[in-house]
């Protein structure tokens, strides 16, 4: 397995590394068995969250039997003060049945002061708990460009995971550039736009191109991580038709593209906003189109018009999107489109 080196953590870690968040979908189980496959084939790099309901917890349960030494594990503390931090701290450590975290991730904050490092909240619980031997390294999440630019230039940080994708903007790729001149380590989210794409080989070569970032690639199959171990072991260059596909990809998606990243839940109306403000994108990239029309989907976007317009999800959201808008145009193509069905 290729290595890169995570900035100045110095961590040597798979060039094909795993998001955690898909494990949740699947049996303890089959978690395992995915988990210790990926760990077999080489991959050293896990990546999960405390708010990812049982991810933790199957991490813990592949890993904590005489392998914990060889893998590295990076977990987030979605938190506003010190003592939460700490508890979703201590919870995070029985979960992953381990005494210690490699890499502790200040977890998308909304906010961040002009001085946090000396303020009583998450980033000193975070040093708190780096001298106490409990985490080795302190991490920041975000989706916004101007914050993460911030967190970077502070040098408060080891690592940034943003969202790196085949649609992510030059000034998105810039911030990865900023941050490799820094020294700081950079992990990549959405490579796979948010579930939005199915297969990898586009994905996974646009981001080859830059060796510096380290994806972590959302799977729930063994299929999926052999599809992006196999395009590690036997690269393809990235052509300029491959170019031209991105760009087509970008032109149809533009500036309103909901990357899912669910910042935007709960909705009071309880709209499924991630899945329903992509839904004709989804249909239309080969989705099996019966799967998108059973009667609880049909009832999951008729469930748009009882949006009560508080726009609370549009001052959540980390791309400014106008999402009632944004939804009421989904829904009028997907109505069309089921109603045609008929």
């Amino acid at each position: 397995m290729e290595m890169t080196r995570l900035g100045k953590t110095g961590l040597m870690v798979s060039r094909v590394s795993m998001g955690c968040i898909p494990i949740q979908r699947i049996s303890t189980e089959a978690a395992v068995t995915l988990l210790r496959q990926a760990y077999d084939l080489g991959v050293n790099f896990y990546d999960t969250a405390h708010v990812y309901t049982d991810s933790e917890a199957k991490i813990g349960l592949a890993f904590s039997h005489g392998i914990r030494q060889n893998v590295i594990i990076a977990t987030k503390a979605l938190c506003t003060t010190y003592e939460r931090t700490m508890e979703q701290l201590e919870e995070s450590l029985r979960r992953l049945k381990t005494d210690y975290i490699d890499i502790y991730q200040w977890h998308n904050p909304e906010v961040i002061s002009a001085d946090f490092p000396n303020e009583h909240g998450p980033y000193q619980a975070m040093q708190d708990a780096q001298k106490a031997g409990k985490i080795r390294f302190i991490g920041i999440t975000n989706h916004h460009v101007a914050r993460a630019k911030f967190a970077m230039e502070s040098g408060a940080f080891s690592t940034l995971q943003f969202p790196f994708s085949l649609l992510s903007t030059k000034e998105e790729l810039d911030l990865s550039f900023l941050c490799l001149d820094h020294d700081m380590g950079v992990i990549g989210m959405k490579g796979m736009c948010g579930g939005l794409l199915e297969d990898g080989r586009l994905p996974f070569l646009f981001l080859n191109q830059y060796p510096h970032i380290v994806p972590i690639w959302g799977v729930e199959k063994l299929s999926e991580l052999s599809q992006f171990i196999n395009l590690l072991h036997n690269p393809e260059p990235f052509t300029p038709e491959m170019q031209t596909e991105v760009e087509k990809l970008r032109a149809e998606h533009g500036d309103e593209f909901c990357r899912a990243c669910g910042y935007c839940l709960p909705c009071p109306a309880e709209i499924p906003i991630p899945f329903s403000m992509r839904a004709l994108t989804i249909i239309k990239r080969g989705a099996m189109m019966g799967d998108q029309f059973t009667p609880n989907r049909v009832a999951e976007m008729q469930r748009i018009d009882h949006c009560i317009e508080c726009r609370d999800c549009v001052s959540r959201c980390p791309y400014h999107l106008d999402v009632p808008r944004l939804l009421k145009v989904q829904q009028a193509g997907y109505m069309k489109l089921y109603h045609n069905r008929q």
